[in-house]
């Protein structure tokens, strides 16, 4: 359904999350209360708000297609991950990011991509992320890496 290439994703998660002094620590968390997903494309969206709805009933899913609509539950809801694709429209990823990162420290952040992090590496080091999924991907690396 999401594709294949679970193992170069996961390798790829793990290099950026074992980066100390790039990204801050990451610890399971038990007590997650809502989830924002952040993409352009609307299938996608649905895939992972239905799929969360079903498997993760514990959590409150929000979704957004920009940066302006992610923005809005940021301010009107307490979110503890924020899982964004980068090139989403009106407010590109990396200033969604940004921004959470000044006014919404608590919340982990993880970003989604189809680009090869190499090209982004530079400015990912610069993030508090705490990990890069890329697509496609398979829902259960999502779990994984969310550890939910």
């Amino acid at each position: 359904m999401f594709g294949v290439k679970e193992r170069p994703s996961i390798d790829q998660s793990v290099r950026f999350i074992n980066k100390p002094h790039t990204i801050r620590d990451i610890r399971v968390v038990t007590n997650i209360h809502s989830i924002l997903i952040v993409d352009e494309d609307r299938d996608l969206l649905n895939q992972l708000f239905e799929s969360f709805t079903i498997c993760a009933k514990q959590y409150k899913i929000h979704t957004a297609q920009s940066g302006m609509d992610a923005l809005e539950v940021l301010k009107n809801d307490s979110v503890n991950i924020l899982l964004t694709a980068l090139n989403v429209p009106v407010m590109h990823g990396f200033r969604l990011i940004d921004y959470a990162e000044v006014h919404y420290p608590s919340t982990q952040i993880f970003v989604m991509s189809e680009e090869d992090p190499s090209a982004t590496e530079n400015r990912l080091d610069d993030l508090r992320i705490c990990g890069y999924i890329r697509k496609p991907f398979r829902i259960e690396m999502i779990y994984s890496i969310l550890r939910i």
